[in-house]
């Protein structure tokens, strides 16, 4: 996946994981919900691959 794919993906599951913490009472009062369990749990994974990429990408020469 290219530098600009993964950004798009990370920003998409953040737009997906403040769009359900938006419409859900659950979620806003910091009680993850099953269905918005798997949009948060893909946002930090996709946040976790972009800040690695960021990481790695300060240590080339």
């Amino acid at each position: 996946m290219s530098r600009d794919e993964l950004f798009i993906a990370y920003m998409e599951a953040f737009e997906a994981s403040t769009t359900h913490v938006g419409a859900c009472t659950a979620c806003q009062d910091d009680q993850p919900c099953r269905a918005g369990a798997p949009v948060h749990a893909e946002f930090i994974a996709r946040q976790d691959a972009w800040n690695e990429r960021v990481r790695t990408g300060r240590k080339r020469p």
